[in-house]
């Protein structure tokens, strides 16, 4: 959690100094909520914060680099489960168009690391992984002004697990914060 703190300031307090010229590279802080899946259910829900850094490639793809940690709880009788996971991602993201709103999707390649703790009603047990995945997602640009945008953002995270406790699933729902150097 600290480190994904740490890296949205780092990213934000670095562009404040950049020139304001039209630029291909762009930071932004990320926050928002998500739901943690393993393979037989909900581990579930909490929030999502992070930064990204992206470069434009050509045209309007652009390629996305991205830090971010998504916690989760879950507690009812029988089953609890708290945890959480931090996702280091590589995506292309392709907007539509280059108009003051651009729609756009995204795909990419993940790792995640999780750690938590699952209770049943016989005892808990601690949950640590490290798992490959994929992302796929789509947002909607809108800029605010010359060098700042926002964009609601739906992603799913999707890692590929050994064991039916690690998380498999992580759909969430953001709003990016951006700001083009």
């Amino acid at each position: 959690m600290r480190l994904a703190i740490f890296t949205v300031v780092g990213l934000l307090s670095m562009s404040m100094s950049a020139r304001a010229q039209d630029s291909r590279a762009a930071v932004s802080a990320v926050t928002g909520g998500a739901r943690t899946y393993d393979d037989e259910g909900s581990l579930g829900s909490g929030w999502l914060a992070g930064a990204a850094a992206d470069y434009v490639l050509f045209g309007t793809t652009r390629l996305q680099g991205s830090l971010e940690y998504v916690s989760h709880h879950r507690d009812i009788e029988y089953f609890g489960s708290t945890g959480g996971t931090t996702i280091a991602g590589i995506s292309l993201v392709h907007r539509f168009g280059r108009q003051r709103v651009q729609p756009y999707v995204l795909a990419g390649l993940t790792v995640g690391h999780h750690s938590g703790t699952n209770r049943f009603s016989s005892g808990s047990t601690k949950i640590t992984s490290t798992d490959k995945g994929m992302r796929f997602g789509a947002g909607i640009a809108v800029r605010a002004g010359t060098r700042f945008e926002i964009s609601p953002e739906f992603r799913f995270d999707g890692f590929y697990i050994d064991r039916d406790s690690d998380p498999a699933m992580l759909p969430s729902f953001a709003v990016r914060f951006g700001l083009r150097l």
